[in-house]
């Protein structure tokens, strides 16, 4: 598992990794999310597209400082041995904990459209059969995972023509009758599909062309923001206000306007289909908190078995008898604020950083006037 060269990952690799790991299950609530703005939804992603894109210039300037080392690592060298660990603990548990919520979050949707005769502990299990599997293959099987993800399932964008000539287009028209609180809620709401992209730091040291990882990256990012770009215009075209505030899943009632001769139920394909996109995010989560463990135990070193721990903890998270107020604190609470404190981090890091840098130069110049 990532054995060999260090530098595997291509640039398609980089942009990819950002775009799939970001949609995730983000896409099918993302409408609702943002509903609070009414019509005005569709500039949403637009400024939380403009808002990632700023927030990934700090994440790169930490990595670029330490261009061979990972967040891991990064911790360990500028916050020392103590903190270091203890902020490494931490991001592990948001590897474990957004692999969890993820899939949480498609095998109850699976359950109450495709499979209801089913209990998500049979799509939980297969889900994670086949991350595990993913995982092991290192960064680069997930990276090309996420490739394949892209073009199995990016197309379904071209069913938005049905929606799109069935709406009403004045309904784009931007009216700005929402207040700046409901403009603070949607972007806040909405910011959590935009999750994923700062998961570079944890992979950084194994591009090839790290120059160009902020370019790449924010191909990435807006790749994803186009998506839901286009998702949040098809729904101010088709629905109707009350529609936009109340439809849990709105991606789904949108497949419902597709008519097609030889296709009774698109949306049950269209969820199914979706597993490609579920399997990327939540297979990029779960190598970070493999990782983390790594760093944690065995000093960077790389065991297998510790792959099958992070993957059961993962599990056990949302399939074993947790209450679901805690179930609720973990993968829904704790996912918006691990989500926004890791894009916050870098900050942090660089302004240490500077500070030690500072220190080290002054001790250096009293010990040359000393002599």
């Amino acid at each position: 598992m990532d054995k060999g060269k260090l530098k595997k990952l291509n640039s398609y690799h980089v942009v990819f990794l950002a775009q799939n790991t970001m949609i995730g299950i983000g896409l099918f609530t993302l409408p609702n999310d943002i509903g609070n703005v009414g019509y005005n939804q569709w500039m949403v992603p637009l400024i939380l597209g403009v808002l990632a894109n700023l927030s990934l210039i700090p994440i790169i300037l930490i990595c670029k400082k330490f261009p061979d080392d990972s967040i891991y690592m990064i911790n360990k060298k500028v916050l020392g041995k103590i903190l270091g660990q203890g902020a490494n603990a931490i991001l592990t548990i948001y590897g474990i904990i957004g692999a969890s919520t993820v899939c949480r979050a498609y095998a109850r949707l699976i359950q109450s459209i495709v499979l209801p005769a089913y209990s998500t502990l049979a799509v939980a299990i297969a889900l994670y059969f086949v991350m595990v599997c993913v995982v092991l293959g290192g960064i680069k099987s997930v990276a090309r995972f996420c490739i394949l993800s892209f073009f199995t399932t990016g197309w379904m964008i071209f069913f938005l023509q049905w929606p799109l000539q069935a709406g009403n287009w004045l309904h784009v028209y931007p009216t700005f009758e929402v207040g700046v609180k409901d403009w603070l809620f949607a972007l806040y709401n909405g910011s959590i599909a935009m999750f994923g992209y700062g998961l570079i730091m944890f992979y950084f040291p194994y591009i090839k062309n790290q120059k160009k990882a902020f370019l790449h990256t924010s191909i990435g990012i807006w790749i994803a923001v186009a998506y839901y770009f286009l998702v949040s215009l098809a729904s101010v075209v088709y629905f109707s206000p009350w529609q936009i505030v109340n439809l849990l899943f709105p991606v789904l009632n949108l497949f419902q306007a597709i008519q097609l001769p030889f296709v009774e139920r698109i949306e049950n394909f269209g969820t199914t289909l979706w597993v490609f996109l579920i399997l990327s995010t939540s297979s990029t989560y779960l190598w970070v908190a493999k990782k983390g463990v790594d760093v944690l135990i065995n000093k960077n070193k790389n065991r297998t078995w510790h792959l099958y721990v992070v993957a059961f903890i993962s599990w056990f998270l949302f399939t074993g008898p947790i209450p679901h107020n805690i179930q609720v604190l973990f993968l829904e609470d704790w996912t918006v604020f691990y989500g926004y404190t890791l894009l916050v981090f870098p900050i942090l890091l660089l302004f240490v950083h500077k500070i030690r840098t500072m220190l080290e130069k002054k001790k250096i110049k009293e010990k040359e006037v000393a002599s």
